[in-house]
């Protein structure tokens, strides 16, 4: 059993993780748990993965110090919110990524990404969205859209093409989340998780005031473990 193997199965729901299991996905989720340090699993299972993949590996961190002071990670490649460029292909660790870190694997096809969560921020809107199979559950998750609520995603990311800045953007967008709950599919951490990553920070922090009022004024979504992304 691999340092990674075991290093995750002491932390994960499942008695006997299947390393098997973690090469059968291009996205690992490694979400930040109250009491589990994430950084030894993350970095353990992403150095694991690109050996078993015989692939690069790129780690995306917000300061290049927070690799660099690591030796295993100090001698990959390392892009920073500041700096550097990721290629598509291998594998990349984003390790406690910001929102701005994690910008720059939005381009990515190809690369298989393995994330790995600190306390903030989140990225569970992320996981769902791609299916990421969650390290320490063994649930491949699932942002549970349609058809319909795929299209109502472009369409509130379209209204944003100007960062949202008028009344019209704002109420064409109200106008679409409310389309969205309707068809039971509104879940906050998805819809700013797709436009992050469709609009990366233009505009955003006004479409999160979108959202804040969106959801002042639905009773229901007080039960959305993601508000606070």
């Amino acid at each position: 059993m691999s340092a990674a193997t075991r290093t995750v199965g002491d932390v994960t729901d499942s008695p006997t993780p299947d390393p098997a299991e973690y090469l059968r996905h291009q996205y690992l989720y490694v979400p930040w748990r109250d009491g589990v340090d994430t950084m030894p699993i993350g970095k353990a299972l992403g150095l694991w993965v690109a050996s078993q993949h015989s692939a690069r590996m790129t780690v995306v961190c917000p300061l290049k110090s927070n690799a660099e002071d690591h030796p295993e990670l100090a001698r990959k490649e390392i892009v920073s919110e500041r700096s550097g460029h990721v290629r598509d292909g291998g594998v990349v660790l984003a390790w406690c990524p910001t929102y701005k870190a994690m910008a720059k694997t939005y381009h990515l096809q190809k690369s298989v990404i393995v994330l790995t969560e600190w306390a903030t921020p989140r990225f569970t809107g992320w996981a769902k969205l791609h299916g990421a199979h969650n390290v320490l559950t063994g649930e491949v998750m699932d942002a549970g859209l349609s058809d319909a609520g795929e299209e109502l995603l472009r369409d509130i990311v379209e209204e944003g093409y100007n960062g949202w800045h008028d009344d019209i953007a704002h109420r064409m967008t109200t106008r679409h989340l409310e389309q969205l709950d309707a068809i039971g599919e509104y879940q906050r951490s998805v819809v700013l998780a797709y436009a992050r990553e469709h609009r990366a920070g233009y505009g955003i922090d006004r479409f999160i005031r979108i959202l804040d009022t969106f959801d002042a004024a639905r009773p229901s979504a007080r039960t959305d473990t993601d508000l606070t992304m």
